[in-house]
């Protein structure tokens, strides 16, 4: 039973939670609201937790901003001075945080975790331009948008299904060397990393999520198409709320050292067929390029290749050529689904309200 309630939790934890909280220490609160962090990537509901001799403020964790209007919550579902009753996941350490998997008020249970949406499995050929070329974005007069990686982390193809949580963290610390043909030092810095339970994330600062960990984030991607202008758009539906710009317009790759370095790097795309092939350089190092830690350099370069296999499908493959990092290149990749009738969620990532607590 204890195991069943173990795997139960874990798959709750979901963005970067799961380094956070640690799934079998199950926790019941009760008292009264004393604050309310309405931010994002987090929100939080501060609550006076009382015992026979004393107090303590206890940071509840309850999902972002944007999932809490999407679940109908609003400032009138909860006020300072209520009493709640908390199900949760209590943090690593010695903190006195948890992350809510119910919260009640009156008996009526006000905040619950969501379930994943459905996605049509109906097969229907992607949508085309006049040219041929299927259209990565919406059709003409409709609404929708990308959802994220169906993997949590990137990984080389041939090492198979390697086992590990929605933040990249692997089940076993051994499979590193699956994971990707490191350099030595390169190993070193992953395997530290997973063993600190991803504590330096960058994106923890709400910096940007560079590389391919753009199409991780929780609230998917949108893409706009200009193709007469010869560009297309990413918008990005988490971290900081950025874009990055293709260029299709036949102009030739700059070198490495002649570009600003940026999160998202330089990109010069052509059509390959149905696959729209992405040649990256210029990159900064100020980011994790994957969930789970993966390190690069400067000298990253990356072939992306998108091919929309049909309506509800896109199918993203990315080649690693970072000789500074890896020892060989190195190619992973995975699908995402489409989200439809649905505009990019609005989303901008906040000061985390727990850096603000005593502890």
């Amino acid at each position: 039973m204890r195991l069943s309630i173990f795997l139960f939790a874990v798959a709750l934890l979901h963005g970067q939670q799961a380094a956070t909280y640690d799934a079998t220490r199950q926790v019941k609160l009760s008292g009264a609201v004393t604050r309310i962090e309405w931010v994002n990537p987090h929100a939080f509901v501060f609550v006076d937790v009382k015992d026979s001799s004393s107090a303590a403020n206890w940071a509840v964790e309850i999902g972002s901003a944007l999932d809490l209007e999407r679940s109908g919550w609003s400032a009138s579902t909860v006020h300072i001075g209520d009493t709640v009753n908390v199900d949760g996941i209590a943090a690593r350490g010695t903190h006195r945080q948890a992350y809510a998997k119910t919260v009640t008020l009156q008996g009526k249970r006000i905040f619950a975790i969501a379930s994943p949406k459905a996605v049509a499995a109906k097969p229907e050929p992607a949508p085309r331009w006049p040219n041929g070329h299927p259209r990565l974005g919406p059709e003409p007069g409709k609404s929708g948008h990308w959802g994220t990686a169906s993997i949590p982390a990137l990984v080389q193809t041939s090492a198979g299904k390697i086992a590990m949580d929605s933040d990249g963290l692997l089940t076993n610390i051994s499979d590193i060397d699956k994971v990707a043909p490191f350099q030595p030092w390169a190993r070193g810095v992953y395997e530290y990393r997973q063993r600190t339970l991803l504590a330096d994330d960058p994106l923890k600062k709400c910096l940007p999520p560079g590389g391919p960990r753009q199409f991780q984030m929780p609230n998917g991607f949108q893409v706009l198409e200009q193709p007469e202008l010869g560009r297309i758009f990413i918008l990005l539906g988490g971290g900081d709320r950025n874009w990055r710009v293709i260029y299709t317009d036949g102009r030739p790759q700059g070198q490495p050292d002649e570009v600003v370095r940026g999160y998202y790097g330089n990109s010069v795309g052509k059509w390959e067929g149905d696959t729209l092939v992405v040649d990256v350089v210029g990159f900064n190092e100020h980011f994790w390029m994957t969930n789970g830690g993966l390190p690069h350099t400067e000298a990253l370069h990356l072939i992306e290749r998108y091919t929309r296999t049909d309506k509800n499908t896109l199918k993203y493959e990315v080649t690693v050529d970072d000789p500074r990092t890896y020892t060989k290149q190195w190619t992973g990749g995975w699908t995402m689904n489409w989200v439809p009738n649905e505009d990019l969620p609005e989303y901008f990532c906040e000061e985390n309200a727990e850096q603000a607590f005593t502890r």
